[in-house]
């Protein structure tokens, strides 16, 4: 009897802790986010204080808007480590191998390759409609996906994996060649291939991890490497004779998403930016932080962290999605990143070019949410038809 007691209060004890902790899930942003000591708390008011944010867009930035975008690209440039990178790089021109390509009907996908630094070899799918055309050109980082861009191509291990892409809407590079984009699904260093892999788990058996600690030693970011291997391989593919260079957009979700706002941010060449699930403050008012440590970039503060990146992007087309029921962010700090973003694009005089859409679900793709907005991005700027 006393046996049976026991077994029970164990099995109570047991369904109260699975249902606050699948409780705690449901209600991802009711989490407090600014559950700090009170000393700790304090630290962190005095660690990012306003006054210490030389390149955070304000109204009244010396020069103005212009001037403002000027001096917070290059600081992020330098921020990233661009610089470094470019300079260990040298005279290293990026070669490309392609695979034979598979017909799928409306369009083929091949596999390619391409070495965006020296013995750095990151492959990509590269989706083409059929047909004649001269093309948009639509680029997709994925993130911490275990199947990295075999999902974003629509490349599936097993059933289980096709069923859940396709539910959460995860194949956008199948989606955009049906629409009519050149569509490339390249692989992102340190979150799916040519990282540095975590030896002895010293870094809690996260790669991405233990990549960015070498880039941080090297006076590098992971971050600043995944924007120089966006822009190669946007250097070759826009030399492709069926790409209409002139329309260009990048998209991707969680850290893909990170991946969009800042090669967008940096390279003007990308006319439509739609970051997914990605797009919040740094850090919230607390200080909690809300990204994965492989997209830190030090001192990313003094340029009012990822609002004032995302400002980079304007006048350009930019598209922020976010779920309601991801529990990774704070709902009220995205709508405040989101507030700053709009002071941005107002004082660049195209307040109708960002847009801040919130889907139902949680941590994935909104299909129905984003293609309409890129769409009419293309044709405000010229591209009538796709297909």
């Amino acid at each position: 009897m006393h046996n049976q007691r026991h077994i029970h209060v164990l099995r109570t004890a047991m369904t109260c802790l699975l249902c606050m902790v699948f409780g705690a899930l449901a209600l991802g942003q009711e989490k407090d986010f600014n559950a700090y000591p009170e000393h700790v708390a304090a630290y962190l008011k005095r660690l990012y204080d306003e006054s210490g944010r030389r390149f955070a867009f304000r109204d009244d930035y010396p020069g103005g808007f212009e001037k403002w975008q000027v001096d917070a690209r290059a600081a992020l440039h330098l921020k990233l480590g661009m610089d470094k990178i470019a300079a260990s790089v040298g005279d290293h021109q990026p070669a490309v191998e392609l695979g034979e390509p598979e017909d799928f009907g409306e369009y083929t996908r091949q596999p390619g390759v391409i070495e965006t630094e020296p013995e750095v070899r990151v492959p990509f799918w590269l989706l083409k409609p059929k047909g004649d055309g001269f093309w948009p050109l639509g680029v997709f980082p994925h993130g911490h996906d275990g199947r990295g861009h075999d999902t974003t191509a629509g490349v599936y291990a097993d059933e289980t994996h096709e069923k859940k892409s396709i539910a959460e809407d995860r194949d956008v590079a199948v989606q955009a060649v049906k629409l009519g984009f050149v569509s490339i699904a390249p692989a992102v260093r340190g979150l799916a291939v040519d990282g540095v892999p975590d030896l002895h788990d010293r870094h809690g058996k996260r790669d991405c991890r233990s990549h960015v600690m070498h880039c941080l030693l090297a006076g590098r970011t992971a971050m600043g490497e995944r924007v120089w291997d966006m822009q190669r391989i946007l250097d070759w593919a826009l030399a492709l004779p069926e790409v209409d260079s002139r329309h260009v957009l990048m998209m991707g979700n969680s850290g893909g998403g990170m991946v969009t706002i800042f090669t967008a941010a940096c390279d003007r060449r990308i006319g439509v930016a739609v970051p997914s699930c990605s797009f919040a403050p740094t850090v919230g008012e607390a200080g909690y932080i809300f990204h994965c440590d492989c997209n830190m970039v030090p001192d990313l503060m003094e340029l009012g962290g990822l609002p004032g990146v995302a400002g980079l992007i304007a006048p350009r087309h930019l598209l922020a999605v976010n779920g309601r029921k991801d529990t990774l962010f704070s709902e009220e700090a995205i709508e405040q990143a989101a507030a700053t973003v709009r002071e941005i694009y107002r004082a660049a005089g195209c307040p109708e070019q960002f847009e801040h859409r919130w889907g139902a679900e949680g941590h994935r793709f909104y299909k129905d949410l984003m293609w309409p907005f890129v769409l009419a991005a293309l044709q405000s700027t010229g591209r009538r038809t796709l297909r």
